[in-house]
């Protein structure tokens, strides 16, 4: 079948998280994935980019030749991009992709289409006011989630129990006074019991990270934990776990 001229959909990024999303778009309407290195590239309505943070300027590079209505980025980090945020969780197993969560997609006002785009496609997705409260929200989890499993080997549901628990615990308790100098307003019980419920929540989730270290690829920790050490000396605030984290997952990163 000869490809389309333009598509509703488009999806930047066939990982776990781009190939659970391009999987359940196109059951409702005609999806193109868009992986490295493609040189037919469609155009689109709509381009969702789920790349690795370090990947977001060549993907947003190659969204603008789709010449789309709007372009939204769903992966980690704190991006100069039109953002939005998901708590969609997968992993990949061999070649195949195991979902774990649908979770919750919020999206920045002016992208309504797509949020009842993905809505039929059985993806709870809708618009937030304040979408950098749900990005610093987002990152919370991710700071204290992806170092310690990627550090340990283990996944999401072991961070509540110890010997993690404690580590994730300290994490959030660092984090917390850093994010609400941002705005965010969220007190350490709350960042707390926040990111236990994403560990409950994703329990059989492996993060990212993990999943990047074990393969042995760059991890986003610079996006995620050096954003949160870049907002830390903004403020003036001290972060010690956070750092040892970061350099922790850098060794693991240069084995």
């Amino acid at each position: 079948m000869a490809p389309r001229a333009r598509y509703p959909v488009a999806v930047v990024g066939p990982g776990a998280l781009g190939s659970l999303f391009a999987r359940r778009l196109s059951k409702t309407v005609p999806t193109a994935v868009i992986g490295r290195g493609a040189t037919n590239i469609p155009q689109a309505d709509w381009v969702i980019i789920l790349v690795k943070a370090y990947d977001t300027a060549a993907a947003v590079r190659v969204a603008r030749r789709m010449k789309p209505k709007g372009i939204v980025s769903l992966q980690n980090g704190l991006e100069e991009v039109p953002q939005g945020v998901t708590t969609a969780a997968a992993y990949r197993e061999g070649k195949r992709v195991v979902p774990v969560a649908t979770g919750l997609t919020l999206l920045p006002p002016g992208f309504e289409a797509l949020a009842r785009i993905l809505r039929r496609a059985g993806l709870d997705a809708r618009i937030a006011r304040d979408i950098r409260a749900a990005r610093l929200k987002k990152l919370l989890a991710n700071v204290c989630l992806n170092p310690v499993t990627a550090a340990f080997g283990v996944r999401n549901g072991a961070l509540r129990t110890p010997p993690y628990a404690r580590f994730a615990e300290a994490l959030a308790r660092e984090a917390a006074p850093v994010l609400a100098a941002e705005g965010l307003k969220i007190t350490t019980g709350e960042a707390l019991r926040s990111v236990m419920e994403v560990a409950k929540a994703t329990a059989g989730n492996r993060s990212s990270m993990l999943q990047d270290v074990v393969a042995g690829r760059k991890t986003e920790i610079e996006h995620l934990t050096g954003a949160l050490l870049r907002l830390a000396r903004r403020h003036r605030l001290a972060v010690p776990t956070h750092s040892a984290f970061r350099q922790i997952i850098r060794i693991m990163e240069s084995r």
